[in-house]
């Protein structure tokens, strides 16, 4: 029987949506995996290690240089097949199965102008990330067609080496709401405001959120994401909330009450935040742009992310689909089931 080692290093910061591909995915893979020889190599400082049942656990005791030095030796040891669902491969042992969940920094700027903005070693560091994932995977996942396409056009990977293994949203029923945390914002009224879970990141585009409220003095807008206070002065947009860094259970909260959920990205692989908000029964707004329409089909509002020139409340006016098909059509353990097919023909 082959043996399988997963690079447990996500469990460090369980903090991005890659993060969370990784963990909800083993998650589901360890109901499954009974007939599998699945092992995880954990970092020492890892935040939250689950209780796997088939999956077998082993602890690190090192970290430095972890996914070649630590990681890639230990592969190298026991004979296995390397897995890493968070965007790496090790050089040594054998070649393995990775996911490759974008290929943002290999964009070019005549596809996707802004790409410039990224600094040039930040983008070359990416890029030889991508090259490794290129020499030393055997099977490659991503999780949209889009990005499939994306990384066979930019990267030159044939197409027989890839599987579509997309997102759930499944984890969001395990996140409680908390109502007593709006009144924290006195200002949110439960149905009137639009609200986006961003960052800082370039592709996630909160300029446009920004623009549009300018544009929208009638409207009201929520804001989620770590440190933005440190770069944007909140004080100039008077009809903007902003909340800071997020919990889940704030988040789902705040996506429960909202008039609209916000989405305005100019890349994106995927995008789970919109799935989470379709899931509390919150209208969707999203950029058409990247993946957006794939995932999202007929049951999101569209927004063009280059021009915030756009009143959302007449938006939402437009019919869209039942977003519980979209909901049905993606779930983590029809995601694990495909990884264990894949394990099973490697």
């Amino acid at each position: 029987m082959k043996k399988f080692l997963v690079d447990g290093r996500f469990l460090n910061s369980l903090s991005s949506g890659v993060d969370r591909y990784a963990f909800q995915i083993l998650k589901e893979l360890d109901r499954l995996a009974a007939d599998l020889d699945i092992s995880i190599l954990v970092p020492p400082d890892a935040k939250q290690v689950p209780d796997y049942q088939n999956i077998r656990v082993i602890h690190s005791h090192r970290r430095k240089h972890w996914t070649q030095l630590v990681f890639g030796w230990e592969c190298v040891r026991r004979g296995a097949i390397p897995i890493n669902l968070c965007n790496e491969m090790p050089l040594i042992g054998k070649k393995g199965i990775s996911c490759l969940h974008d290929v943002l920094y290999a964009e070019t700027p005549e596809v996707f102008p802004w790409i410039n903005d990224y600094p040039r070693d930040e983008r070359e560091w990416f890029l030889k990330i991508y090259e490794r994932i290129k020499k030393r995977s055997a099977k490659i996942l991503t999780v949209s067609e889009f990005s499939k396409q994306r990384a066979m056009e930019c990267l030159g990977i044939p197409e027989d080496r890839f599987c579509v293994v997309p997102n759930g949203w499944q984890h969001f029923n395990q996140v409680e709401t908390d109502d007593s945390l709006m009144k924290k914002y006195p200002e949110l009224v439960a149905g009137e405001y639009f609200f986006t879970l961003t960052s800082s990141n370039r592709n996630k585009n909160v300029d446009w959120v920004l623009a549009n409220s300018k544009l929208n003095e009638g409207e009201h807008y929520c804001i989620a994401g770590k440190g933005l206070d440190q770069l944007i002065d909140f004080g100039k947009y008077p009809n903007v909330t902003y909340v800071g860094f997020a919990s889940d259970v704030l988040a789902k909260t705040l996506m429960k009450h909202a008039k609209a959920f916000l989405f305005p990205s100019f890349y994106e692989g995927f995008g789970i935040p919109p799935l989470e908000a379709m899931s509390t029964g919150t209208p969707v707004i999203v950029s058409k742009a990247a993946s957006l329409p794939e995932i999202f089909g007929t049951a999101a509002h569209y927004i063009d992310p280059t021009d915030p020139a756009l009143n959302v409340t007449e938006l939402m006016k437009e019919p869209v689909s039942d977003p519980q098909k979209i909901l049905n059509r993606y779930s983590w353990s029809a995601s694990a089931a495909k990884l264990k097919q894949i394990l099973e023909e490697f």
